[in-house]
């Protein structure tokens, strides 16, 4: 890159297409093409990067950056080239907290995000792969009562997915998902897209309900970095 040029970046995760979009409309409005712009996004994730000349006028930048910082402030996470699961891993180290997985349709993408990470395996305890209902059952300890009244993909297993794992007493924050995948639903006859993600540590647990776009790989790997996103937003705020 040429040496007088200086770049800045955002990192967010959740926003909606039209929003970021209307963000970039309302940057260049005011930028006098002093900025160029580039867009990556890709499974809920968007990278938003200001390319820029060092000597620009710095009352433009300024401007721009606030349009970014404000208008993303509640899904960023990160201004700066590390990743999510970096982020997650670093935050985990900063609050001296431990965290374990339980995953149903996601098929550990979660646990594999953190542990590639280097030095994951200080504050990852566990990631377990529940995706039988009988697996919930006998490892998790999900109620049948419960899988029998809401189903395996419910507000309600996913919140006693997380307790599972929080009752062993080896890890601070937990992580579950359950969802439908696709390409077809199941015999509940919810939509494809369809997650729950439950983030919660000894105090509380706290369900999140998604419908995804997209086909299997896509649903599955933007409810992975969701489940990341809200695990580093939880983190934050302990």
């Amino acid at each position: 890159m040429n040496d007088l040029l200086e770049t800045t970046v955002y990192k967010t995760v959740g926003v909606k297409a039209q929003y970021v979009q209307a963000l970039l409309a309302k940057a260049q409005a005011i930028d006098e093409q002093q900025i160029k712009y580039e867009h990556y996004s890709r499974y809920g994730e968007d990278i938003i990067r200001l390319i820029y000349d060092r000597n620009i006028d710095q009352r433009i930048l300024l401007g721009v950056m606030q349009t970014f910082s404000e208008g993303l402030e509640d899904n960023l996470y990160a201004t700066d080239e590390s990743t999510l699961p970096e982020q997650v891993v670093a935050l985990l180290k900063e609050k001296n907290k431990r965290l374990s997985t339980a995953e149903s349709f996601t098929g550990g993408g979660v646990s594999a995000e953190i542990t590639s990470v280097s030095g994951a395996s200080s504050v990852f305890f566990e990631g377990v792969t529940a995706y039988n209902e009988n697996a919930k059952i006998k490892r998790l300890g999900v109620r049948a009562e419960t899988l029998q009244k809401y189903g395996a993909v419910s507000k309600e297993t996913a919140s006693e997915m997380v307790a599972g794992l929080l009752q062993t007493g080896d890890c601070d924050l937990a992580i579950a998902t359950t969802g439908i995948a696709g390409p077809n639903s199941d015999a509940t006859g919810f939509p494809v897209g369809l997650c729950f993600i439950g983030i919660g540590n000894k105090d509380t647990i706290t369900v999140y309900r998604y419908t995804l776009q997209g086909d299997r790989n896509t649903v599955t790997q933007t409810a992975v970095k969701l489940a990341l996103f809200l695990a580093y937003k939880t983190l934050k705020n302990i």
